[in-house]
């Protein structure tokens, strides 16, 4: 029997690639049995160039995956998912920019998908099967970390949104070898979570050179941040997970009744694509943007604003409240959760809240229920003084400074590196600091203070 010619190999090879990276693909996702329910289909009505379409749709990843540059050093897995613009794919994408940076050989985890047209050719990270002994390090979320079959050579960088993490994920964080969290407030939950591996706090970061107060060079023109002779409220997220977390819809309502007839103010409101509408009962001065922006211009779209509202019920850190206080905008928001790693209100308008239990598919436990009151009264405050909006938008910019993903990537390093997931080589560096301590106030220069803690037991 003839071997196939070269050409035809590699197609074969790369279709039989495809076919694999698919099957893992669906599998880490939870889609394996409705993807097969949907090819059944696709066969029984004899759509058969369909069904072969979406067999091999994983092609172009694996054509980016063989093209990735090559690397030396010892390798870490990363695990996560880049499959968007936003959400935990963002802060896997930071992760991997960062690691690439900081000289760490970055492979894929089998597990993970990323889309290539998210990922620049020169980001695309390494492939090849992981051994059990090699390093990984999980980006996802504690409800979805089982799907990566944890084990004491995964370190896991992860948050949640509530006090309680659910039990399943406490298991699964205590087959890992090492747990990250972005905040302290994430830290002590954790371990009062049951959850008995090293715990670190690693912060979470954003792109200076993307967000920050002034202009911004979009596309080689030149974009000004003049403000408008109106008073822009913002709110933003992602409705299709986490049911009702953010309160997108709730800050819509309360804007109406702060501002029932009042011609010089907006609210913009930015959710993602597959979020559910929101009701803004035909309401001119209520501007929504249902649809992914890059980050130069989601950059735009916070500096278009005077202050940007959270009236989420928790954070695992709020990396749209960074973004917006990194482009000089104030918030108006409560400090529960991980915002309270970087905000309160002394750099901008603090709304009171009371604990209540979280009821939602995903989440159980409490987290915090914003006072509608305050909330208003924070507005009408905003409207009232534009001075003082101008001076916590200040504030806000320079509490902001110090948590850049540069910032975060060293600090990650170097807790893989302390519990040796990496070398110790790749982790030297002068001692800085940014974040950590709850009360700001206390603590004139929180941004030099970013405390080193390993939360090992409590």
């Amino acid at each position: 029997m003839t071997r196939p010619t070269a050409p035809l190999w590699s197609r074969f090879r790369l279709a039989a690639r495809a076919l694999r990276h698919k099957f893992r693909a669906s599998s880490a996702l939870g889609a394996f049995w409705p993807a097969v329910l949907r090819g059944g289909k696709l066969l029984a009505r004899g759509q058969f160039r369909q069904f072969a379409g979406k067999l091999l749709n994983e092609t172009p990843t694996v054509r980016a995956a063989e093209a990735a540059p090559v690397r030396t050093g010892p390798p870490l897995f990363l695990a996560g998912h880049i499959l968007r613009p936003g959400g935990y794919d963002h802060v896997v994408l930071a992760v991997l920019k960062g690691l690439l940076a900081s000289g760490v050989n970055v492979h894929r985890d089998p597990r993970s998908v990323i889309r290539p047209d998210l990922v620049p050719p020169a980001l695309q990270p390494a492939e090849a099967p992981r051994d059990s002994n090699q390093p990984r390090l999980a980006a996802t979320p504690p409800h979805l970390l089982r799907r990566f079959h944890p084990d004491r050579r995964t370190a896991a960088f992860t948050m949640w949104e509530t006090d309680t993490l659910p039990a399943a994920s406490v298991v699964a964080l205590n087959r890992c070898g090492l747990v990250i969290v972005p905040t302290q407030w994430g830290a002590d939950c954790f371990r009062a979570n049951g959850v008995t591996v090293p715990i670190e706090v690693v912060p979470l970061g954003y792109d200076p050179t993307v967000f920050s107060v002034g202009s911004l060079d979009v596309g080689g023109v030149l974009l000004p941040a003049s403000p408008e002779p109106l008073y822009v409220f913002g709110t933003a997220g992602a409705l299709d997970e986490g049911g009702l977390r953010k309160n997108v819809q709730r800050v819509v309502d309360l804007f109406r009744r702060a501002f029932p007839t009042e011609e010089g103010v907006r609210l913009r409101v930015k959710i993602s694509p597959s979020s559910p509408p929101v009701r803004t009962e035909d309401d001119p001065r209520v501007e929504v943007t249902r649809q992914s922006l890059s980050p130069a211009e989601l950059a735009v779209w916070y500096r278009s604003l005077t202050v940007f509202v959270n009236g989420s019920f928790g954070e695992g850190f709020g990396l749209h409240l960074l973004e917006a206080m990194a482009c000089g905008k104030p918030l108006i928001s409560t400090t529960f959760g991980g915002a309270g790693a970087f905000f309160d209100g002394s750099i901008g308008y603090e709304v009171g809240y009371r604990l209540v239990e979280a009821r939602n598919a995903i989440y159980s436990g409490h987290w915090a229920d914003p006072d509608d009151g305050d909330m208003i009264a924070q507005m009408c405050r905003v409207s009232r003084d534009r001075i003082e909006v101008a001076r916590f938008g200040a504030l806000a910019a320079e509490r902001a400074a110090p948590f850049t993903w540069a910032e975060s990537a060293s600090r990650l390093v170097e807790a893989l590196a302390r519990y040796g997931f990496l070398p110790a080589s790749l982790a030297h560096r002068p001692e800085r600091g940014c974040e950590q301590g709850q009360n700001h106030q206390d603590d004139p220069e929180p941004r030099l203070r970013l405390a080193r803690r390993s939360v090992l037991s409590r």
